[in-house]
């Protein structure tokens, strides 16, 4: 009689563990993915997150202030780089290009060509787009072993192209927003606080930039530049046009950076060549690594640095380079934490809340 009455039981226990594979944790919220608790506990955390950000420049210091705005516009600038490198797979040592691209793209529609504001910006991505096309191209035509000195190539030469066509883009001289983006009247900003109303704007962009990446991620089009990025071969094999889907990954993270670099030059109204440089391409790369080429938040945490090292170095009047600062972190943290300091704070939150999952997918 125990024998038989025990096969139910187990039989039980066997299907909820199959249900649940991680039954035995605990946390302080248990939700299963996918449900309406899920998605409001990561949408409410992404609201409250945007919203911080938002209201912090309100409750700074101008310079303070100016540096959110820097972070959350660099954020986007790394999205695009952290969907090339770390969706797509393809390694990209030019994305400080790119950013410039978007950069001069949206001063150049606004003081050139007289654009308003929001049209220059959204001429931002498009321009990356096409310019991040071409390099996938370029990278489809050689091995993947010579993919990084032509992305590094493409950064030496972007900055020597500008100041060649200096009529242009203004050279080494920089080239200045002649209008700033002001704010509506019934907002009662003061003409000292114009800031405040480009940080709102920049916050906003980067709202909809994100729900577009992750859009992306879980489309269609996503997966098939995850299935390229793991298994060519098998990706092929399943009908999926790998050459293509490399050159729009390429295209696409492009654009998102393009889109940063808009963001960048509304928050600083001048762009100079400079300001993109070989250095600048390592730096976002190393920021990226550092904070973790998968997961989004390791693009916030690459802008973290790179506008927290800089700010703490002339704070504690370190004499020494940014750029040192960035390569040391990278070893460190390749040593420490391979996948980025985005590992350690998942390992943490999910230790807070645990997401229980009906299947094997990750």
């Amino acid at each position: 009689m125990s024998t038989t009455g025990s096969a139910p039981s187990s039989d039980v226990h066997t299907a909820q563990a199959a249900a649940d594979p991680s039954p035995q944790r605990r946390g302080l919220v248990v939700v299963t993915h996918g449900s309406w608790g899920w998605r409001l506990l990561v949408g409410g955390g992404t609201a409250l997150a945007f919203g911080v950000v938002a209201v912090l420049p309100f409750l700074l210091p101008i310079l303070e202030a100016r540096l959110v705005s820097r972070f959350v516009a660099l954020g986007v600038a790394l999205l695009g780089l952290q969907f090339v490198v770390g969706r797509a797979g393809q390694l990209s040592l030019c994305h400080g290009v790119f950013v410039g691209i978007g950069s001069y793209g949206t001063t150049i529609a606004l003081s050139t060509f007289g654009l308003p504001h929001l049209a220059a910006l959204g001429l931002a991505p498009v321009l990356g787009f096409v310019f991040g096309c071409l390099v996938g191209l370029l990278g489809l035509r050689i091995r993947a072993i010579y993919l990084g000195p032509v992305t590094l190539s493409v950064a030496v030469v972007f900055p020597m192209f500008v100041k060649r066509f200096g009529w242009f883009t203004g050279g080494s001289s920089g080239l200045p927003i002649k209008r700033e983006l002001t704010p509506p009247a019934f907002l009662g900003f003061e003409s000292s606080e114009y800031y405040l109303w480009t940080h709102l704007v920049i916050v906003a962009v980067a709202v909809v930039a994100v729900v577009v990446v992750r859009n992306v991620v879980l489309s269609p089009v996503g997966l098939a530049v995850r299935a390229t990025a793991e298994n060519p071969l098998s990706a092929a094999t399943s009908g999926i046009d790998v050459r293509r889907t490399r050159v729009v990954a390429y295209g696409f993270g492009a654009a998102v950076g393009a889109l940063g670099g808009g963001l960048l030059v509304l928050d600083t109204p001048i762009v100079g060549a400079d300001s993109y440089d070989l250095f600048r391409s390592l730096g976002y790369y190393a920021a990226v690594m550092v904070g973790g080429a998968v997961s989004m938040i390791g693009a916030a945490l690459g802008a973290l640095i790179l506008v927290g090292v800089p700010r703490l170095m002339v704070v504690y009047d370190l004499r020494t380079g940014p750029n040192l600062i960035l390569g040391l972190l990278l070893v460190v943290s390749t040593l420490l934490t391979p996948g980025g300091l985005s590992v350690p704070l998942r390992r943490v939150a999910e230790r807070l809340v645990v997401i229980r999952r009906t299947s094997g997918r990750d």
